[in-house]
């Protein structure tokens, strides 16, 4: 079974114990049919029942306590590997390169970890029944058995033809839900577009309706799958029902009338059937949860295996753990958008330049023409198709590409601000007072806890909060995309004219790209990007003043 693989690889805990306190209760569940069969045998005859009701008292004993181990292991276990299976892969997040977390869309990696992991979580009550119980039914049999040979065969060729049956059926509910699994993910994508775009729907009625009919479509399509899925497993539960019910009058009208049967074994026999059809369809409502398992399991294992593929695993140089930079050196660095078949798409460079250390270097350009491609390559989160980075003398290659991002620190256009401040070691509360307010936050502002009192902020006082994070690593090259964008013109030019000199007075490398050409005379260099190009421009062609270059 899937599950108990799974299990056995994720958890720490044995699912052995589980089994075999699952088969204590089945054991102990079928020898109350037995004995209260036997005993009620003996009250025909006004025997004794004392000896039936202590073994009865303790068969009961036995089979709550192996149901109450049995569930309550299995809760241990199946969370166990969930968190177990939780962290992995969210370590391998950490892992993967950025151009993976573009294609696979957060949406999509994000439903896939919660979703999978609560439907496992969601299924310990209804599987463990399920073992409970088949257990049950294997024993059922053999006492079938032991009370008529004849009955006995019959119900385990009935069983194994409504096993073939049911997995018959099984994996078309399976291939039906894995469709229903990738409708879901193209709707999760749509109510992305629904949250983020929100702004822009609610200035469009033609959008608005537009892509609501859109969710409508792709809702209906889901709703006819799942319908079409729920009647299969409808079938499939009312076969269970009629399955006993069918094999009763089989084993108690017909079957005695070729075969001798004693008015006390067809008593058992029918008490049996009876006994049975509940842990009967117990089962048969078990198996739609089976089948979520198993494909849960399924894409959670795909999950893994495209991050594994998606995380670069040629050996780190133990040698290298951080670059001495004054200079770095692209040297005829090009890189290519892969497209569907691996047709290439949109390409930026070769870039030619080097970046040296306390320099303010401006990159301009319009909107496509490839800064952002640049700043991921020049940043190390693209490798690139073509060339190599040079810090120095020092070659920027695969194994050594972690300690050359390390030289980074960014606010990108699309940042994240954290709840925290994470990664700065001993932090100094002064320090980040001193930020503040040199940003002007601090009436806005404190910090405590390790993080920022509010984040709930306007997104260019968010900006500049992100801004005092990384300025806080003390990292030598600052990498600032339209930061000044979002800000008012009054914080603007303080933010050229003083913040942009107060870090270079620090050492730091700043890279910053902008469109405020009324402030391109505090740069060192102003680079121009276009149509993934990359030129520097000279003071004739810019309001640069003479003498920048």
């Amino acid at each position: 079974m899937k599950l108990l693989t799974f299990i056995e690889k994720e958890s720490r805990e044995s699912y052995h114990q589980i089994i075999m306190m699952a088969t204590v209760s089945g054991i102990a569940n079928g020898l109350l049919l037995s004995i209260v069969n036997h005993a009620a045998a003996k009250v025909a005859k006004g025997e004794d029942l004392t000896q039936f009701f202590l073994l009865y008292m303790f068969a009961f004993v036995l089979f709550l306590y192996g149901q109450w181990f049995s569930f309550a292991q299995a809760v241990v276990a199946i969370e166990d590997a969930i968190y177990n299976i939780r962290i992995r892969l969210t370590n391998k997040i950490r892992q993967v390169e950025l151009p993976f977390i573009e294609s696979i869309g957060s949406h999509n990696l994000y439903s896939r970890l919660t979703q999978n992991n609560a439907i496992m979580s969601q299924a310990i009550p209804q599987i463990t029944s399920a073992v409970q119980v088949g257990i049950l039914l294997i024993f059922s049999l053999l006492y079938l058995g032991y009370i008529s040979p004849v009955s006995f065969v019959i119900s385990i060729l009935a069983v194994a033809a409504s096993i073939a049956l049911f997995l018959s059926e099984s994996k078309a509910v399976k291939d039906e839900l894995q469709v229903v699994i990738n409708k879901e993910a193209g709707y999760f994508g749509l109510i992305t577009h629904l949250i983020e775009g929100f702004k822009e729907i609610r200035l469009s009625q033609a959008k608005n309706d537009a892509i609501l009919k859109h969710i409508t479509s792709a809702s209906q399509e889901t709703k006819d799958i799942r319908i079409e899925v729920g009647r299969q497993e409808v079938r499939m539960w009312g076969f269970g029902r009629i399955f006993i019910y069918a094999l009763m009058p089989v084993l108690i009208f017909i079957i005695p009338s070729f075969y001798y049967e004693n008015a006390t074994d067809i008593f058992k026999i029918s008490a049996t059937l009876l006994f049975m059809a509940g842990p009967i369809n117990i089962l048969v409502n078990a198996l739609p949860m089976f089948n979520r398992v198993h494909l849960a399991i399924n894409d959670l294992t795909l999950l893994e295996e495209e991050m594994d593929a998606a995380i670069p695993h040629e050996p780190s140089d133990s040698r290298q753990t951080s670059f001495d930079f004054h200079e770095i050196a692209l040297n005829d660095i090009f890189f290519t958008y892969p497209g569907k078949n691996n047709e290439a798409t949109f390409s930026a460079g070769p870039f030619r330049e080097t970046v040296y250390k306390g320099e303010l270097l401006f990159i301009i350009g319009g909107n496509g023409s490839g800064k952002s491609t640049f700043l991921k390559l020049l940043t190390g989160l693209y490798y690139p198709t073509e060339g190599h980075i040079q810090v120095g003398a020092d070659f920027v290659k695969h194994d050594n590409y972690q300690a050359y991002r390390e030289l980074f620190t960014t606010v990108f256009t699309d940042f994240h601000l954290f709840d925290k401040i994470y990664g700065i070691k001993d932090l100094d509360k002064s320090d980040v007072d001193h930020w503040l307010e040199k940003m002007h936050m601090q009436h806005k502002v404190n910090y405590q806890n390790g993080g920022f009192t509010s984040t709930s902020l306007s997104t260019g006082q968010r900006k500049r909060l992100a801004l005092i994070a990384a300025i806080l690593e003390r990292k030598p090259i600052l990498i600032l995309d339209e930061f000044a964008a979002d800000q008012d013109p009054g914080f603007r030019k303080y933010f050229y004219e003083t913040i942009l000199m107060e870090l270079k007075a620090m050492g730091m490398t700043v890279i910053a790209v902008t469109h405020d050409d009324h402030y391109f005379h505090v740069a060192d260099r102003v680079l121009k990007m276009d149509e993934g190009k990359l030129e520097e421009l000279k003071s004739d062609d810019t309001k640069l003043p003479p003498g920048k270059p």
